[in-house]
């Protein structure tokens, strides 16, 4: 380290703070007198800058023309820091900022692309990622979620088993063998379950279904019971055409969507495919391994695989596309598709594309397509659809019991309690007066008989598999403890949305750093903070210096999204927050006016939000407009209005007037994404209810919110994060009674008052 320190002084090349820190501390007469670290390492960034200016002005010429990385971007991606973090405010460029770091990292530092790993999130944010870094730049470093990583690392610990990741419908199987194996041949047994949890359900999401109550004692064997139960639900329903469209929508418009077979696909669009096939007759295979490999020996699983007379033919659908105002995202997508195309084309097989337009219905499409080809179009009845729905999930009449069970466990698996959790429900229940200790201790006696039954299942003699929890808990348990191939060992970490990092995220990330000597570099910004329910913890950006000694933090404050008045606005009212980290965000655009109110009288909020679509619509034809609200019921409301209809993906159709483009998504997934305007919804609702009544295990090992200096700070930044979507207004619906809005309406009202008298 004197050396290196040394070197580089004597050299006139950047000092990290890390080894700065690591030589004051320990060798301080090295330092000269008066140095400033600060001052030294700007002169030396300024000096880079220019050095490097017209490599970074053109590194995104080939790829986006609109694509310019400011001084700020560029000296951050110049820093040489052991360990930096960049905050990154709503619209700066941060994945640009992080794919022009690999490639810097790679064409100038040259450093092996596969000792980079970047990290993300979702499966979304890493797919963008990776397009920037592996597709536009060529660059064949590693981009991937924490959870996948964890699954890299858990295979190499394990390498002499089979480790596979446990997916829903495996869970739904672990759990119905349970229930006929351990559960339904033992009547009493079913009994004490009912009696200890039925008086207690008040208190949790836990319920049993009143006809498996009344009749489960009449049959030997589950399967039995449910041939009964499907008679049952037959027989109960009045209206079974509106009934099976119903079931069949409310599958369509889950999370993931679920086909009529109960499979789990992609988007909306291919579970439409797929019923359609299913309701006329025609058997497919969903995603079935095609039989040759594409180029460098890549396997290709078209989305539907269908046969006709011993022959296959396939379908492809290609999706939504967003791309339709980036000409070189549109270029790419539209790329992907002439290769599978060319593909089809090549190979001389019955191909069928399908490419979801606005307007467009891509069923009509495929009809005609199937019968073309010379399919014959056979439809199931009513009865027969709903025979298959109810087939698909087994476990309905008793859904309610495994999603409480596997809630639990889920809440036992991802605490830091985890491995004492024993210890800890038994020390909670001897606190207890005899009652309800009695009660408690059969509730946990029967959870954990699961709970063990379904670890038992995941690790056979030869097969291991691993749950969203595991993923990363064992790769933190055993990394320390084995020696790594050359293709884990990383000499960079570039962590994506940081300021969401939880305990066990950023546990992986320190191990990976302490195993191989690695550097950091963490992009994120605190105000944008809004995953503590699902267990980030806001403390790791905040006190970043806390948790990666001697790190540096650098900012990227130029948007290129929002007006400075939105910003204004904004990030006034979101430092109403004393311990959010204070950063100014500069905008060269101007907007007067950013927020409007629009007020509505109760009931007509709808109304009001029909006629405000058609006057964006009116004044600017091309804009794109995304409605936001805090729950999914207030999105789902929406689609009550006979005008409004819930289309592919997040989109929304106003009938009579299919060409504006709108979007229609819950605050929470809108973190990331941009639209001409917003209008945001829901407004009248108060914050969610931190003190609902739950079941008692659920206070044990739930996530704890961190506390801040100001109340509901978590749903602050989450408004924060709703009025920065935009880029140029954003349309808050308000209702005309003070007492049913939101506390933070009335806020950014005298905020934009504050400010505004202010300049």
């Amino acid at each position: 380290m004197k050396e290196k320190f040394t070197y580089k002084l004597n050299n006139h090349e950047y000092i990290s703070n890390y080894l700065f820190k690591y030589i004051k501390e320990n060798f301080n007469d090295l330092i000269p007198s008066n140095f400033d670290i600060d001052k030294y390492n700007d002169e030396i960034l300024e000096e880079e800058y220019i050095k490097h200016k017209d490599y970074f002005n053109s590194m995104y010429d080939e790829i986006d023309d609109n694509i310019h990385l400011d001084k700020e971007q560029i000296k951050a991606i110049l820093a040489d820091e052991d360990y930096s973090l960049i905050i990154a405010g709503a619209g700066t460029g941060k994945t640009t900022t992080m794919a022009a770091k690999v490639k810097y990292l790679v064409d100038i530092k040259g450093i092996d692309p596969s000792k980079i790993v970047v990290m993300s999130y979702t499966k979304k944010a890493t797919e963008e990622l990776e397009k920037r870094i592996v597709v536009d730049f060529g660059i064949p470093a590693l981009v991937t979620t924490f959870h996948s990583l964890g699954m890299m690392y858990i295979r190499e610990i394990f390498k002499n088993r089979k480790c596979y990741v446990v997916d829903d419908t495996e869970k739904v199987k672990i759990f119905l063998d349970y229930i006929k194996e351990k559960v339904f041949p033992y009547k009493d047994k079913i009994k004490e379950i009912l009696d200890a949890f039925e008086i207690n359900k008040k208190y949790s999401d836990f319920t049993i279904g009143k006809h498996f109550i009344e009749n489960y004692d009449k049959f030997d064997t589950y399967e039995e019971y449910f041939e009964c139960y499907k008679k049952y639900k037959l027989n109960e329903v009045t209206d079974l055409k509106d009934e099976v469209s119903y079931m069949i929508d409310k599958r369509l418009n889950s999370d993931i969507p679920i086909t009529i077979k109960g499979e789990l696909v992609k988007s909306k669009g291919e579970a439409m495919i797929a019923n359609f096939l299913f309701c006329n007759g025609i058997d497919y295979s969903y995603e079935k391994v095609y039989k040759d490999l594409m180029s460098e020996n890549r396997t290709y699983k078209p989305d539907f695989t269908l046969e006709l007379a011993g022959e296959e033919v396939y379908i492809e659908y290609f999706g939504l596309s967003n791309y339709e105002d980036n000409k070189f995202e549109m270029n790419r997508y539209n790329n992907i598709r002439r290769i599978k195309e060319n593909y089809h084309k090549i190979h001389h097989t019955k191909f069928i594309k399908l490419d979801y337009e606005r307007g467009e219905n891509i069923i009509d499409t495929l009809s005609i397509k199937l019968k073309e080809f010379g399919f014959k179009l056979k439809p199931k009845s009513n009865e027969e659809i709903y025979y298959a729905i109810l087939d698909s999930n087994p476990v309905a009449p008793i859904f309610r019991y495994e999603e409480f069970l596997y809630k639990l466990i889920e809440m036992i698996k991802s605490s830091p309690k985890r491995k004492q959790y024993k210890q800890v429900i038994y020390d909670y229940l001897d606190k207890l007066d005899t009652d309800k200790k009695e009660l408690y201790s059969i509730q946990f006696k029967y959870i954990n008989e699961f709970y063990l039954y379904y670890q038992k299942r995941l690790f056979g003699e030869t097969d291991y598999g691993f749950d969203f929890s595991d993923m990363i808990y064992y790769a933190n348990l055993y990394i320390n403890k084995i020696n790594l191939s050359n293709r884990l060992q990383f000499k960079y970490l570039i962590i994506d949305e940081y300021q969401d990092i939880s305990q066990d995220r950023y546990e992986l990330a320190k191990n990976v750093v302490n195993k191989n000597n690695s550097k950091v570099v963490a992009v994120g910004d605190d105000w944008q903070a809004i995953f503590a329910f699902a267990g980030s913890k806001i403390k790791y950006i905040y006190n970043f210096e806390k948790y990666f000694k001697g790190s540096k933090l650098l900012n990227i404050t130029r948007t290129y999204r929002n007006s400075q008045e939105l910003i204004n606005y904004s990030g006034n009212f979101i430092m109403k927050n004393d311990d959010q980290i204070k950063k100014q965000l500069i905008s060269s655009k101007n907007i007067n006016n950013p927020i409007r109110f629009v007020m509505f009288d109760e009931g007509d909020e709808y109304q009001v939000l029909k006629s405000l679509i058609l006057n964006i619509h009116e004044k600017n034809p091309n804009h794109k407009i995304l409605i936001l609200g805090r729950y999914n019921e207030t999105i789902k409301k929406c689609y009550d209005d006979p005008d409004l209809i819930d289309s592919i993906d997040t989109k929304l159709e106003f009938v009579g007037y299919e060409d504006i483009e709108i979007d229609a998504m819950t605050i929470h997934k809108s973190k990331g994404l941009t639209s001409d305007e917003v209008i945001v919804i829901g407004l009248n609702q108060s914050f969610p209810n931190s003190e609902k009544i739950k079941f008692w295990m659920e206070y044990i090992f739930k996530q704890h919110m961190e506390s801040e200096s100001i109340p509901f700070a978590e749903e602050r930044r989450l408004f924060y994060v709703a009025l920065t979507r935009t880029k140029n207004y954003v349309f808050l619906l308000v209702n005309k009674n003070p007492k049913l809005r939101s506390p933070f309406v009335n806020e950014i009202f005298e905020t934009i008052k504050e400010v505004d008298s202010a300049n």
